[in-house]
């Protein structure tokens, strides 16, 4: 195990979260180590992994390992900002609400990124709504710590910026997608992105879930499943996904995630 982050993580509280507003409830620290997949004990967030040395461990000193639940409310439209999320297995959505209560995702953020760039950027609140979409972990930092840290860390401040302009270009991609290309194609793309970013084969998701986040209606998406199922791609139970065949996942997705996974190795490097 990384000697230095596990020596870090280890002081910290491993705290559950049930919402945005509820205070957290603690445990003790040996839970810590059965979140961390990596067999070296290292982060599985790919910004925390490229900083220095010294600043993943003054980023670490001032975080907390928390566990983000599936369609745990993280923050509400216009709700000010209390957290920044690194997430390690976890996966967050970014909602856009509307007015007659109709969502759809904007965004997803796994361990290639963070939640939080309205604090990067010395905004106190969002127009989204943030909400847990697979159950996993995260490392969490206070608004303020987190704010402090980037205006101190060359490193990470680095980061953020690219990560910053990763996001823009993901949505604009993702606009395309969302217009052009056939739901199983959208689902592919979604459930290897997923499956990328938990960094296992099987995770929770319902296709109501996932209809929502597609912003399609949910009788799509189960078609769109039966045919990446029938095509022996993915098996899915009841609340359930397994990716059973990576290759042809990918071959059944449509040039995004290509498109998305490229940008992503050229700007978060």
């Amino acid at each position: 195990m990384n000697n230095t982050y596990a020596s870090n993580l280890g002081a910290h509280h491993w705290t559950e979260m049930s919402d945005a507003s509820t205070p957290s409830i603690t445990h003790p620290h040996t839970a810590v180590s059965a979140a961390i997949h990596r067999s070296d004990g290292a982060t599985r967030n790919k910004i925390l992994r490229l900083l220095p040395p010294a600043e993943l461990a003054a980023l670490v000193e001032r975080s907390e390992l928390v566990e983000v639940k599936s369609k745990q409310i993280l923050f509400q439209p216009e709700q000010r900002l209390e957290y920044a999320h690194f997430p390690e297995d976890c996966v967050i959505s970014l909602v856009t609400v509307l007015e007659d209560g109709d969502q759809v995702e904007a965004m997803t953020i796994g361990n290639d990124g963070f939640s939080g760039i309205p604090i990067f950027h010395e905004i106190e609140s969002s127009k989204h709504k943030g909400c847990g979409q697979i159950t996993g972990t995260a490392l969490r930092l206070a608004a303020k710590d987190f704010h402090d840290l980037a205006r101190e860390l060359a490193g990470l401040r680095r980061l953020l910026h690219r990560y910053s302009q990763f996001v823009f270009e993901t949505a604009a991609q993702s606009a395309a997608c969302n217009r052009l290309h056939v739901i199983e194609q959208r689902c592919a793309r979604w459930l290897l992105m997923s499956q990328e970013r938990v960094g296992r084969d099987s995770f929770d998701l319902t296709q109501e879930f996932l209809a929502e986040m597609l912003g399609v209606r949910r009788p799509g998406v189960t078609v769109a499943m039966g045919i990446l199922e029938k095509a022996g791609l993915i098996a899915h139970g009841r609340g359930n996904i397994t990716v059973m065949n990576r290759p042809g996942l990918e071959k059944a997705s449509c040039e995004c995630y290509r498109t998305i996974r490229a940008r992503q190795a050229k700007l978060i490097a």
